[in-house]
Order: C-alpha cells, then structure tokens, then sequence
C-alpha cells in the first residue's frame, strides 16, 4: 500500500515537472558577431529546449553577420529540433549570416526600424575593407538561403537576391494575383499573358545592389508575418503569454571563448605569444616575457580547440615547429632546413588552428584565417623593430639587462678580445651558413660572414671585428 502511494506521487510530481516544462517557451539570444562560440552556446540553449519538451523557441536576432561555418551549424541545429516551433524575432539587425538564421526558423517578426538581408559573403582584406569571396562561395551560400526559404515558406527570389546582387526582382500583378519575379521570370511570363494581364508593381532589388529589406517591406513581401515592438509583444501574438519564459545566456566560459576566438583578439595572442618569445631568446634563463607568450599562444589553441577549430593534431604541429626552430638556435649551427622546417611548421599549426575542414571550408573562411595569421606577423615584426629602437633606452631594460662593463682598472683580467684575431687566419669547422663555428690561432670560435657560403675545413680569414662578432671570409 505505501509502496503505491508512493508511485502515485513520484508520478505526479514528474507529471508536474513535464507539464512546466512543457509549457516552457526558450528565449535565445543571437547577438553580436555569428561565431562558433554563438554556435556553441546557441546549439547548447537548442537541445535544451528539445530535451524539455518546450512549446516554442524565441531567437533574438541583432547581428551584422560572421562566420558562415557558424551561421550553417546553427541552422542545422534548429532543423533537428522540431517540431517545436521556432520564431526569429529581429530586434534591429539581421544582416549576412543573421539573415540565414532567421530564415531557418519557421516565423520571422521584426521590430519597428530593423532590417534583414546583404547576405553575400565576403572576407575581411588587408585594407580592413570587405572582399568580395569567389563565385563557387556564392552560389553555395545562396542554394542555402533558397533550401532554408522553400522549406518554410518564404519568397525564393527575396531570399536569394540577399546574396547575390546579379538577382533583378520586380514585384508584379498577374490578372489578379502578385508576385515577385526575377527578370528573367518576367520574360517568360510575358510569353504565356496578354501585356494588358501583367503589370509591373515596383522593382523591389535592382541588377547591381544586395537586397536589404526594412521591417515595413519584409511584411510587403510576405517575409515577415508580424511588425512588433517588444518581446512581451511578440509572446502575446504567438499566444503564448502565459506560459513560463526561460532565457538562456552564455555561461562566462562559453563567453570567454568567444572572447579568445573573436576576429581582433586570436591576432593579438599570436602576436604576444611571439613578441615573448622572441624576447626571451634575447634574455638569459627563463623570464616573465617568455612566460606570458607561451600563456597567450596556449590561450589561442584553448579557445580555437573548445569551439571545434583546432585539435591535438595542430597543437602538436605548433610544437613540434617550437622545438625545431629551438634546436636551430641552440644546438645547429647556422640556420638552415631544421630553421626553415620549424617556422613552416609553426605557421601551419597556426593556420590549421584557424579553419575546421581545410579541404571543405568556404574561401572567405580560408582568407580569413589567411589574413588574421598575415596581421599576426606583421604586427609582430612592427613590435620588434620598435622594441629594439626605444627598448634599450627604458629604465626597465637596463634593470634587466647587464650593461656595466668588467674594465682592467677595476682589475678585471678577460680571455683575449675579438681584436686580436683581426687579420688572423684559420679552418672553418662546420659549414657557414653565414654562421657557424671555426679554428683561429688554436682557438675554437663562433664566427660569421658578410653572406657567403664557406664549406667546411676551408681556410678563412678574420676581416673586422663588431663587438664579440667575428666576420671572416674565404681566404
């Protein structure tokens, strides 16, 4: 008897627990840059709302647009949860790939002022100006804006002028009935009707410029079903103004990814992640540059790894550069394949980090990575030259730097100086390259020349003398 006394009310508290769970509507929010971090989280607040059994799920959409890998995870992602309803409600923006969002889900609303289109893809260039991508992008991304559009209902031609300027659409009453037709729809139709039957309404997207409708044409045209102010507005439309709203935010790690992978700040980590250690080449023992460099390169492939851009593969890529370009300096001398293999490697680990499917990403993603990688070493070879200018003469490089000499006044006695082998004769015990190591009076010495290559066991002679810099060259 207790036995069933407690089933009925295990029974009726998950009865309860579905019910408010079912009567659940999700709001989630899309704003700022389209990335695989937003992808992420918005893939998370999606399967959310599925495993609860919610009633409808609201998207806010305010968004200039991003990554189209990102924008097409998450409409394939609202795909796999209906039947649940799924509303983009446009609070202002809905541009490029924001577009491509809102026409996955099965209503659009809009708010007053807001507008949705200028969806062709483009990749930002080293003038920070837009890029247009290739053609093969373009006609990709607009199969998808048309699949996305039959699928739910909306205008075709409205859907694809959005990407591609090429696309001339008119709005046009047949007889009785209006609709919206590319020019070249025109001509055929002109075949079929008397020229009295047909009648051109406006020219809605004219050849040359990308389709951007406001709220007020996106209702015209059948985009929109509803013009309305506020969230409060759009749940009382939808009916849905009773039931519990539950609005999904970012977790802070979720948001600290997005943060790490942002277009602006993957450059500045590789760049610091350099600029370190580069320093601390330049500094005897381990310090607080090489530190902070290996800290921001290893935040670079945290983020990019969390978002599913790179894996073990390219942080051992990376690495394995590091270690090669290390036994270059260190243990090699000269530079030559080892040097030169470290460095292909590190930028490739670099590159791969920066794309999910380098043989299947769209170009403007690829140009992307292209660039931001491009930014990375510039701005690290500026911070260089700068440094070593105005560097030398701060109070903290002289804290860091010995820089008091060892003079005989002072009773210091030295090796023979750099002087003495002025003129002098000797072998070059290894290849020079334009560095490398050879026998002067007896001595074994680091040496280099003004470029030229000597081979080993060549005679060689010291023909200046910079500092603790020996050049020779063939004798």
């Amino acid at each position: 008897m207790k036995k069933t006394i407690f089933l009925l009310i295990l029974s009726c508290i998950c009865s309860l627990c579905f019910s408010q769970a079912a009567d659940s509507v999700y709001v989630i929010p899309v704003k700022g840059a389209i990335d695989l971090g937003l992808s992420g989280f918005i893939k998370r607040s999606l399967n959310e709302a599925k495993d609860n059994h919610a009633s409808a799920i609201i998207l806010e959409i305010d968004t200039f647009g991003g990554r189209v890998d990102a924008a097409v995870e998450i409409c394939d992602a609202l795909e796999k949860i209906k039947p649940i309803p799924t509303v983009a409600f446009v609070d202002d923006h809905a541009w490029s790939a924001g577009a491509l969002i809102s026409l996955a889900c099965e209503k659009i609303i809009m708010s007053p002022g807001s507008s949705i289109g200028s969806a062709e893809p483009r990749a930002l260039g080293f003038t920070g100006a837009d890029e247009l991508t290739d053609e093969k992008t373009v006609s990709a991304i607009r199969a998808k804006f048309k699949a996305l559009a039959e699928e739910n209902n909306y205008p075709i031609n409205l859907a694809q002028a959005m990407v591609d300027k090429d696309f001339q659409i008119q709005q046009v009453k047949i007889k009785d009935e209006i609709k919206i037709l590319t020019a070249e729809e025109l001509e055929e139709i002109k075949k079929q009707y008397k020229p009295e039957e047909i009648q051109i309404i406006k020219t809605i997207s004219p050849k040359g410029k990308l389709l951007n409708l406001t709220a007020g044409e996106a209702k015209e045209f059948g985009l929109a079903c509803e013009i309305l102010n506020n969230r409060q507005a759009v749940l009382d439309y939808l009916g849905l103004s009773k039931n519990k709203v539950i609005e999904n935010r970012a977790t802070w790690s979720e948001a600290l990814v997005r943060f790490l992978t942002h277009p602006l700040v993957s450059p500045l980590l590789l760049t610091l992640g350099f600029l370190g250690i580069l320093f601390e080449l330049k500094i005897p023992g381990w310090g607080v540059s090489g530190t902070l460099g290996l800290v921001c390169l290893g935040l670079f492939f945290w983020g990019h790894y969390l978002v599913g851009l790179a894996s073990w593969t390219e942080v051992i890529i990376f690495f394995l550069g590091i270690l090669l370009l290390l036994l270059e300096i260190f243990v090699i001398p000269g530079f030559g394949i080892t040097g030169i293999s470290g460095i292909i490697l590190i930028l490739a680990g670099i590159f791969l980090s920066l794309v999910k499917h380098p043989f299947s990403t769209p170009k403007a993603q690829l140009t992307q990575a292209f660039y931001t990688l491009s930014f990375a070493i510039i701005i690290t070879f500026v911070g260089i030259i700068l440094a070593w200018k105005f560097l030398p003469h701060t109070g903290l490089w002289k804290r860091i730097i010995l820089s008091s000499a060892e003079t005989k006044k002072e009773g210091f006695q030295s090796a023979p100086s750099g002087e003495f082998y002025l003129g002098k004769t000797g072998r070059s015990l290894t290849p020079l390259r334009p560095s490398g190591r050879a026998v002067i009076e007896e001595k074994t010495l680091d040496v280099i020349t003004e470029g030229e290559f000597i081979e080993k066991d060549r005679e060689i002679r010291v023909i200046r003398v910079e500092g603790n810099k020996i050049i020779v060259k063939s004798a």
